[in-house]
């Protein structure tokens, strides 16, 4: 899509965009450059101690790298770049053309039009439910154990910014990682991981914006991956980074072992929220 031509000091490097993040760290670090991509502005005068200048070798590339200022960093850059190269392929066409008749006034503006024009696309959103498992460390020992579910209702906002903060990290959409079959595929848009209360309990919940709704082989399809994303992908990450509360720190997962652990989609959570008499009609559907 792009390239970055990187200098610091007497050294010198082209790197790809868009690229994973920690591959672009590792190969600052090789011309020594430590700092963040996100405090790494796109500055190319010589009084800069990182030099950075936006190239590419085709009109599309150039007329997006134009957009970028000092006031950018290699990081929007970055992501940017991700997203131009990784919008649906129905879209394609439309954003290359409004960025080469300079239809965009920044790097800002492309990326929600691309994320309006992908949000069209969502003819129905469906909520999927998970219970949540929150654990503490025993400062003395270093054990972990877990601990009542009154510590995610005390902190909902701070674990909705820590899972939102997990999100963007990543360039991916959580739906990008969905490998099942094309007709699943085909309908699925996007899937945004969050958290909500529901009868006096904080739950997960991935919210997922479909083309058409899932036929039930489709759906099992989606839960099955939602599990493994819970089990091993997005949750397992997630579950490493702490929050801090007054009674310590505190760590929240999407998933557990136990017998109990379910993926739901809405009508099923509904379900099981009356038979546990705790379910109000209104509590579902978003936040």
């Amino acid at each position: 899509m792009i390239s970055a031509l990187i200098q610091s000091e007497d050294q010198t490097a082209i790197l790809k965009l868009p690229s994973d993040p920690f591959t672009l760290q590792y190969d600052l670090s090789h011309i020594g450059i430590r700092s963040r991509l996100r405090d790494i502005p796109i500055k190319d005068d010589e009084e800069s101690p990182i030099r950075v200048k936006l190239f590419a070798d085709s009109d599309i590339g150039n007329s997006l790298a134009v957009l970028f200022k000092p006031s950018h960093s290699l990081e929007d850059a970055n992501l940017c770049a991700y997203m131009m190269e990784n919008a649906r392929p129905e879209l394609q066409e439309e954003i290359e053309q409004n960025i080469v008749h300079g239809q965009y006034h920044s790097p800002k503006a492309v990326m929600e039009d691309i994320k309006a024009m992908t949000d069209e696309l969502i003819g129905v959103t469906i909520h999927y439910y998970c219970p949540l498992q929150i654990h503490m460390v025993d400062e003395e020992y270093g054990d972990w154990y877990e601990v009542d579910n009154s510590y995610g209702i005390a902190y909902e906002d701070a674990i909705r910014e820590l899972v939102k903060n997990d999100q963007d990290r990543d360039l991916h959409n959580m739906a990008d990682y969905f490998d099942g079959s094309a007709g699943a595929k085909a309908k699925l848009v996007s899937a945004v991981w969050d958290v909500q209360e529901v009868g006096g309990e904080l739950y997960g919940v991935i919210r997922t914006g479909l083309r058409e709704a899932f036929s039930p082989e489709e759906e099992k399809e989606w839960i099955d991956e939602l599990t493994g994303q819970a089990a091993d992908g997005f949750g397992e990450g997630l579950e490493q980074r702490e929050i801090k509360t007054d009674d310590g720190d505190i760590y929240v997962s999407f998933w557990h072992s136990g017998d109990d652990y379910f993926m739901e989609n809405e009508t099923e959570f509904r379900q099981r929220m009356s038979e546990n008499h705790c379910f109000e009609e209104q509590q579902l559907g978003g936040i």
